[in-house]
């Protein structure tokens, strides 16, 4: 099958918001899906250092309270 346009299609289309705000859209999802691996390998790289800050935070506050100071 072979489509063809002409200068009468190609001057009556037009482009409408709606058409605009759905193509952001989709093109919103494209990054997201792009950028997830990259997200989640953030993620799987800081979660050791925010694991030992939590450990050091949670004791500080425990030794704190024996001590009677907080």
């Amino acid at each position: 099958m072979r489509t063809t346009a002409n200068i009468a299609t190609v001057r009556t289309y037009e482009v409408r918001p709606e058409g605009l705000a759905d193509a952001a859209k989709v093109l919103k999802n494209i990054v997201l899906f792009a950028a997830a691996p990259f997200v989640g390998l953030a993620y799987a790289a800081a979660f050791p250092f925010v694991a030992v800050g939590m450990l050091a935070w949670y004791g500080v506050r425990a030794l704190r309270k024996k001590a009677g100071t907080g």
